[in-house]
């Protein structure tokens, strides 16, 4: 495992005031066009129910394809004064897939699936109600597993596993913090969710940021990502 440059020395740690309004700077994005798109339902004549219209399965997957379109440019202007080499270590996209290396996370996430999977059996978790609606009102089928299964897990681990991780372990939180926070600030954002799938998903969260702590390499991060959403989309449609 190759070791990422420019981290601080122990006595030179960035402030962590910069992490936390980089992380609200990226969310600037999110919110113009969530602005733009109520604007927009609720000023044309076509769309009689604007709720509707918003949560409907279609809208809900060209958004989010939207919204790493827009999010995206921000984290290239974060890291414009560092070299090509540099920002493939500051994202954690240095180093090549090696399954070898890869193979025990792959495992340990097949055993979280599997765990997850009994837990909410033994606990008669439903699938939410928003999620069994949004499926029913899918149209393009394709675009949806486009979006869930490949477009989200990599604008996902770019922005929490590569971009706020990175910044966090710059900080006096370091390497611990990084996984930790990360972890957390990735279940939040999911709102949608609660009770015990939310803390699935910061099982999840934790997963991932440990696989980026130990391995610096992103792509294995993306890799278990994309399993885990093909799976919970398998179980949806």
């Amino acid at each position: 495992m190759s070791e990422p440059e420019n981290i601080p020395s122990l006595h030179s740690y960035e402030p962590l005031s910069h992490a936390v309004i980089w992380i609200m700077v990226l969310y600037v994005p999110t919110i113009f066009l969530s602005v733009a798109i109520v604007m927009y339902a609720e000023s044309s004549p076509q769309i009689m129910d604007t709720t509707a219209w918003l949560t409907d399965g279609d809208v809900t997957t060209v958004f989010s394809i939207l919204m790493a379109l827009v999010t995206l440019p921000l984290l290239a202007y974060g890291t414009k004064t560092l070299s090509v080499k540099q920002r493939l270590n500051f994202f954690g996209l240095q180093s090549s897939f090696n399954f070898n290396e890869f193979k025990p996370w792959l495992i340990l996430t097949f055993v979280y699936i599997v765990l997850s999977y009994l837990i909410n059996i033994l606990l008669d978790v439903r699938i939410p109600e928003w999620m069994l609606d949004m499926r029913d009102t899918i149209d393009y089928g394709w675009l949806s597993i486009l979006s869930v299964c490949i477009i989200a897990p990599i604008f996902e681990e770019l922005v929490f596993r590569g971009f706020i991780f990175s910044k966090i372990e710059r900080t006096r939180l370091r390497k611990s913090g990084a996984v930790v926070v990360t972890a957390i600030i990735f279940t939040l954002i999911h709102t949608q969710y609660e009770g015990i799938v939310l803390a699935d998903l910061f099982v999840l969260s934790l997963l991932l940021s440990f696989i980026r702590l130990k391995t610096n390499n992103l792509k294995y991060c993306i890799a278990v990502h994309m399993l885990n959403n093909m799976i919970s989309a398998l179980f949806l449609f």
